[in-house]
């Protein structure tokens, strides 16, 4: 089959920087296939658009901290998408952030940012104080407050005792060894905070563990905030590439 004679959509192509880890990536793109199927009726390969998703063998980020080895890691992948022609870029991974200017900066596609994209929803939402749960690296960087406090939304931090125990549960699912302990070891640590609005699970793999089903307060799921708004984003007309999602 020729270039000519491909079936030709209007969605923008999506680069995902992904990997960090594996399995939250792989959850990203499923919400945005299921997102397609549930409220566009897509039903044809053709009628999703064109996504790549590049699984980067990026230094550990949930333990040993995010320096500039990670950011050439990921400006290397903005290459390596663009040159395969994506226009909308995406990072399911919140430690990651830490260098989303730097990403910003090196690429002219639309670049999403899932720190502004949650901080949106949890003021959209109504909360003013929040439980935030993430990576060592997230929480020890402050990654979220700028945003947060964009909203004057009060933002929670476990302790130093619980952030470990959140370690070996993103760990866990990362190794693939999450089991019911697991799940409970993240529940006590909310059950811990009473006086909040809500929990951002400020980590792609913690979706993967405990869900709004398990929850009491309003759970923002920052893998689905990203792929909700992704899908929003890719389907606006690629005359519109320079609005890159920076704030």
């Amino acid at each position: 089959m020729t270039e000519a004679s491909m079936r030709q959509n209007n969605f923008l192509k999506i680069g995902v920087l992904g990997g960090m880890g594996p399995e939250a990536s792989a959850a990203f793109y499923l919400r945005i296939i299921k997102l397609f199927q549930v409220e566009m009726g897509a039903r044809h390969n053709f009628e999703y658009p064109e996504m790549l998703v590049h699984n980067i063998p990026s230094p550990d980020n949930v333990k040993e901290g995010v320096d500039d080895e990670l950011k050439e890691y990921l400006l290397s992948s903005v290459a390596l998408l663009e040159s395969a022609g994506m226009q909308l870029l995406a990072i399911p991974c919140n430690s990651a952030h830490v260098h989303i200017e730097a990403v910003v900066e090196e690429t002219t596609s639309v670049v999403m940012n899932i720190l502004a994209e949650t901080a949106r929803a949890v003021q959209a939402a109504g909360a003013s104080r929040v439980l935030l749960l993430g990576t060592k690296s997230t929480l020890n960087y402050g990654t979220y407050l700028p945003y947060l406090d964009r909203y004057d939304i009060e933002t929670v931090i476990p302790s130093n005792s619980q952030q470990e125990v959140l370690t070996r549960a993103i760990m866990a699912v990362c190794n693939g060894s999450v089991d019911s302990r697991t799940r409970q070891d993240v529940l006590d640590i909310i059950d811990d905070y009473a006086n909040i609005d809500g929990v951002v699970l400020g980590c792609t793999e913690i979706p993967l563990i405990v869900g709004q089903n398990d929850i009491s307060v309003t759970c923002f799921d920052t893998n689905e905030i990203l792929a909700r708004a992704t899908f929003e984003r890719c389907q606006l007309n690629s005359s519109d590439n320079n609005c890159n999602r920076k704030n």
